[in-house]
């Protein structure tokens, strides 16, 4: 016989295996017959098994013991006898319990885990469970809520992220800041705005004192602007505009008298080489200020409003020609004002006198023989 335990060959009818001295002989108990198991390894075998499904050997009775023990003894697999019809007959194997037998004889629902349901394969009857008085529908009426659509990406373990985008938190926090600053400049719960007010003002005050100049020449009264608006839309009659064109021409000559353009002139030839600086500047002013009467002068001329088919175009035109040769004279000499007063006390005004004098240099005597060639021959006439 074969020793269940370490698998060596041993005595027929030994009690102890005296390789792995473990008991093999009969047990006290009674013998279950019903149960057979495998000589090789031990396993379990049904009664109609004809090999062990755990090691492939022959199951008990299948050969003879003598036969069986050489086989096993010498590592080899014993072979199968070959089947007689009478052992075909009489042995037939039993079908394997299926699972509609084994659930034929279910127990009370209440007392086993087996959830009761109809089986198509095998007729399992469906049980019907008593439903408790709080699940009933008629116990507790319940609105049911719509069920919210899912998203694409969404499973049963993982909701979709509703993401806000980037841009619309970005929008949301501009307008919470502009809102914020507008309210807090307009509502001024620190009472601080009309100092910031007056804080800027005295600061542009001392920045830009020429602005508050002609801010304050516009808030001239509302009728002097309306008497000049009027004059201007009105269209002079030939009699109006000669008298107009006669006093033009009375100015425009009235600059190359001696206190006019000759002032000029005697105050750059004294001054724009003589030290301090404050001393330059005033000097300047008469030149700065004869240009600045030229150019109104010309401004008349330009915003004349006179009919399609006056008789004194000519004369308009031998006007503004005479204004602007007059207007070249005491520009040059502006021009080399700016270049001395842009020296500083300190540095010598002699070594830049010909830098100095470049503008009239460079101007010439074209506008002043011009303007004597023409300026007794182009005095308005009265044309009827």
């Amino acid at each position: 016989m074969i020793c269940p335990h370490c698998l060596k060959t041993i005595e027929d009818g030994a009690s102890f295996c005296p390789y792995c001295n473990a008991y093999v002989g009969p047990g006290d108990g009674p013998e279950h017959t019903e149960f057979v198991f495998c000589d090789g390894c031990g396993a379990r075998l049904s009664p109609h098994d004809r090999t062990c499904p755990k090691c492939g050997r022959p199951a008990p009775g299948i050969l003879s013991e003598n036969t069986a023990a050489s086989d096993l003894a010498a590592g080899r697999t014993a072979g199968f006898p070959r089947l007689t019809q009478e052992q075909i007959d009489t042995d037939v194997p039993h079908a394997p319990a299926s699972a509609a037998a084994v659930l034929s004889d279910a127990a009370d629902p209440n007392e086993t885990c087996v959830l009761p349901a109809f089986d198509k394969d095998f007729g399992i009857p469906k049980v019907d469970i008593p439903t408790p008085v709080s699940l009933r529908d008629d116990a507790q009426p319940k609105k049911q809520k719509p069920k919210r659509k899912a998203h694409p990406d969404e499973d049963a373990y993982h909701k979709h992220k509703r993401h806000i985008p980037k841009p619309l938190i970005v929008i949301a926090v501009l307008a919470a800041v502009c809102g914020g600053a507008y309210w807090f400049v307009t509502a001024d719960p620190m009472g601080v705005m009309p100092g910031f007010y007056d804080q800027f003002g005295q600061a542009a005050k001392t920045t830009f004192p020429s602005r508050q100049k002609g801010e304050a020449a516009e808030k001239e009264p509302k009728q002097e602007d309306a008497s000049e608006a009027v004059q201007k839309e009105t269209v002079l009659t030939d009699d109006q505009l000669y008298t107009k064109l006669d006093g033009l021409y009375q100015t425009i000559v009235s600059y190359s008298d001696e206190d006019q353009i000759g002032e000029v002139i005697d105050s750059f030839n004294n001054g724009y080489l003589r030290t301090p600086l404050s001393t330059r500047q005033e000097l300047s002013q008469s030149a700065y200020a004869l240009r600045d009467q030229i150019k109104k002068t010309q401004d008349e001329l330009n915003n004349l409003k006179v009919q399609d088919d006056t008789a004194y175009a000519e004369d308009i035109d031998h006007l503004k020609q005479l204004a602007q040769w007059m207007y070249e004279r005491v520009d040059v000499i502006c021009q080399s004002w700016d270049i001395s007063l842009s020296i500083p006390d300190g540095e010598s005004l002699s070594a830049r006198q010909s830098e100095i004098l470049a503008p009239i240099a460079q101007g010439g005597n074209s506008a002043l023989n011009q303007y004597d060639a023409n300026v007794s021959a182009w005095k308005p006439q009265q044309r009827s």
